[in-house]
């Protein structure tokens, strides 16, 4: 295995480590930051209602110019079904009468349930206003900010790739293996080939010095060898 290949292979190990480990945690931080986002505007629609004693058809109006937002008011003494059910079961054991949950609705949805439970000031019951929110769009957008984000990474990935292998191939890759060939060629006795010629100061144009330094001196040794007559 060369050495190119050798340093493709670890560069890639470690950019694909870190490229999933990007993945998951931007994923969550971005998902947490819609929910949350979902969820201020749906505290502020159900006090805008509160406050103004708006109709559930016009809070409902309101919230959807924010998020995907439904707006409604029941009493949980009524038979409720679906997410209703599972709000009004949810508020029972709840004392702040109040709740903020992800909730899975019968269809396999995925929804930010906000609900709050109030008197009347007429009739003085009980009732529960919720504020539901589709995550299917908010999770879509979430996707594709992950998906511009991961693509910028790996744009960015290559470039610094392309640039550290032409990095790679000139400062060390072609250095070295013209050092071995003439290396080769020394060992056979072959000094026809021309020297090294060093193009940098740094420790492969110092290797490349020392070897012709080498280079000359096995020259001359072997010179004196078949001069000599034992």
């Amino acid at each position: 295995m060369g050495l190119r290949l050798k340093f493709n292979l670890m560069l890639l190990i470690v950019f694909l480590a870190g490229f999933a480990a990007v993945g998951i945690v931007a994923q969550r931080y971005l998902e947490h930051q819609a929910i949350d986002d979902a969820q201020r505007a749906a505290m502020l629609v159900l006090d805008a209602a509160g406050f103004a004693k708006l109709d559930p058809r016009i809070a409902s109006g309101l919230g959807s110019r924010l998020v995907d937002m439904k707006i409604r008011e029941f009493s949980p003494e009524e038979n409720l079904r679906g997410v209703e059910a599972q709000v009004a079961q949810r508020l029972k054991s709840i004392s702040t009468g109040q709740m903020i949950e992800v909730i899975t609705a019968p269809t396999g949805e995925r929804r930010l349930a906000v609900a709050r439970t109030f008197r009347g000031a007429d009739s003085g019951a009980t009732s529960i206003r919720l504020a539901t929110v589709d995550l299917v769009p908010i999770l879509v957008t979430v996707n594709l900010a992950l998906t511009t984000l991961m693509s910028s990474i790996g744009a960015v990935f290559f470039a610094v790739f392309f640039v550290l292998n032409l990095m790679l191939d000139r400062m060390i890759v072609r250095p070295v293996a013209e050092m071995a060939l003439q290396a080769d060629a020394v060992s056979i006795g072959n000094f026809s080939i021309p020297e090294f010629v060093p193009k940098s100061k740094d420790e492969i144009g110092v290797l490349g010095v020392a070897f012709n330094r080498m280079r000359r001196s096995t020259e001359e040794a072997i010179k004196l060898l078949k001069g000599t007559n034992f």
